[in-house]
């Protein structure tokens, strides 16, 4: 409507720009750009549950003065977060085993579409009541999915990072990362689909020795050093026990983590718009969300 010129932003008084970390890196940047050219000194509000090096730019551009407004975290934080390392022949032995003995509901997040269907295809030949999530289902068929999985008639998901933002389940209690993710902001979007409101919940980061490369990566970008599990015990006895050479810092590892994601973002900037100077260039990348 705004090409159309059926729109004008002239007048607009308040301009919010809600999940700003995951839209700017979708390569939303050069229209939200035009968007707020067409304005004249709106009050901005930018809610982003991450910063990533993007919205800090948006952020220096465009609010003048902006008063900063983050979400305090609990005092007992709830997320346990472990590194679970496993050889690529086991991986699927040892996902099926993990989930046999969890009694709740499970995420799981696979990279892509087609191994996300796969995964969930041979985990039901296993046994489990699993279903699929990714980008190439109709909007019915995600809805009965959801359906089914909210009303705890499947509770194992398989998922690319479609289902890492903006869904709100409060009953997941364990998410388990199969495939490493491709940033450290979308490891802290999956793994925040648990402990939700309170409630304690528990995630796995499983690392095979070809991911050793891309954990190191993601290290370097920011991802949270993770404790490692002791995998024997925790298939034989169904408990969480640590290597003990990997407890660097023991009051540190119920939550290594990044910002909890909230409904409206954790983190949200308050300010006038700055009037451009110069011109921008968009240089974000664009997502590999699988969906």
């Amino acid at each position: 409507m705004v090409s159309r010129r059926r729109l004008a932003l002239s007048r607009v008084q308040l301009l919010v720009l809600d999940e700003g970390d995951e839209m700017l890196d979708a390569g939303f940047a050069p229209d939200v750009e035009r968007i707020i050219e067409m304005t004249y000194q709106p009050q901005i509000v930018l809610a982003s549950a991450t910063m990533p090096e993007w919205v800090s730019r948006m952020i220096t551009r465009h609010l003048d003065d902006p008063i900063r407004v983050v979400v305090p975290s609990d005092a007992e934080e709830t997320l346990e977060h472990g590194l679970l390392r496993v050889s690529r022949p086991e991986k699927l032995r040892t996902l099926s085993r993990l989930l046999r003995n969890h009694k709740g509901s499970a995420i799981v997040f696979g990279r892509t579409k087609h191994g996300v269907r796969k995964l969930s295809r041979d985990l039901r030949n296993l046994g489990h009541d699993s279903a699929d999530l990714q980008g190439n289902l109709s909007q019915n068929v995600r809805d009965r999915t959801m359906d089914a999985f909210r009303g705890l008639r499947t509770n194992v998901l398989v998922a690319t990072n479609v289902a890492a933002r903006g869904l709100d389940i409060s009953h997941v209690d364990l998410v388990i990362n199969y495939d490493l993710p491709d940033s450290p902001q979308w490891l802290t979007h999956r793994v925040g689909r648990t402990a939700r409101m309170g409630v304690k919940g528990r995630a796995l980061t499983f690392l095979t020795p070809e991911d050793e490369i891309a954990w190191r990566t993601l290290r370097r970008q920011g991802a949270p050093a993770l404790p490692e599990l002791d995998v024997a015990h925790l298939l034989s006895e169904g408990d969480w026990r640590y290597v003990a050479a990997s407890l660097v810092d023991p009051a540190a590892v119920a939550a290594p983590r990044g910002p909890r994601p909230v409904r409206s973002g954790q983190q949200t900037w308050h300010g006038r718009r700055r009037r451009a100077r110069g011109s921008y260039r968009s240089d974000q990348r664009q997502a590999t969300a699988g969906g």
